[in-house]
């Protein structure tokens, strides 16, 4: 059962499920901008830095970062999203499934057995899915790891009751207005820039 809100800051989550914690890091190495924001919002639940509230605990934005890989995740989704008034996912394993996706292409069963001792003892699904693949996502902040500017100003924005912009700028853009030479245009060689997100 969900618990009322005893603060009149909005109530913001941070969940994690598989992934490399990077993005939870991301959050943690904000300094002096994490302190400020805990002034706007409270976080309820973020186990990298040890507040873990039920996942049935009404927020006002969850953050998720990771793929839902187990029965298990997708039974914590379904709570979380049901109990979030904005959910947004962050970074490449929550927005596409990330870099667990790879064994999609695997014949996990096979996997399993050639891994485990005892396969018959793991629960997990066929594939490693984005978030979005379970349920709905409101906003989706890509990167690996996610964009602190970008996380700061999608929570901004919500909290003044607007939609984020997400930005679809390249990495060819930032490179540009840095002052780097091209190094398609000068040395010929190949790069991600045109197709990256910045």
């Amino acid at each position: 059962m969900a618990t009322a809100n005893p603060s009149p800051k909005p109530r913001v989550a941070i969940h994690k499920f598989a992934s490399c914690s990077g993005c939870q890091l991301a959050f943690v190495n904000m300094g002096t901008e994490l302190i400020e924001l805990t002034k706007l919002v409270d976080i309820v639940h973020m186990a990298e830095v040890g507040h873990v509230a039920p996942e049935d605990e009404q927020v006002d934005i969850a953050f998720i970062e990771g793929s839902i890989t187990t029965p298990h995740d997708v039974e914590r989704l379904m709570k979380i999203r049901a109990n979030s008034h904005y959910l947004l996912t962050m970074g490449a394993c929550a927005t596409s499934g990330g870099i667990q996706a790879l064994r999609n292409n695997a014949d996990t069963a096979e996997w399993m057995r050639s891994v485990y001792a005892k396969p018959e003892y793991i629960e997990s699904l066929s594939t490693s899915a984005a978030i979005a693949n379970h349920v709905k996502v409101d906003f989706e902040l890509w990167g690996c790891p996610v964009s602190v500017r970008q996380m700061l100003a999608a929570i901004r924005s919500l909290l003044f009751g607007v939609a984020p912009v997400i930005s679809r700028e390249k990495v060819c853009q930032e490179c540009k207005r840095r002052g780097n030479n091209c190094i398609m245009v000068t040395q010929g060689s190949p790069c991600m820039g045109p197709v990256t997100r910045t």
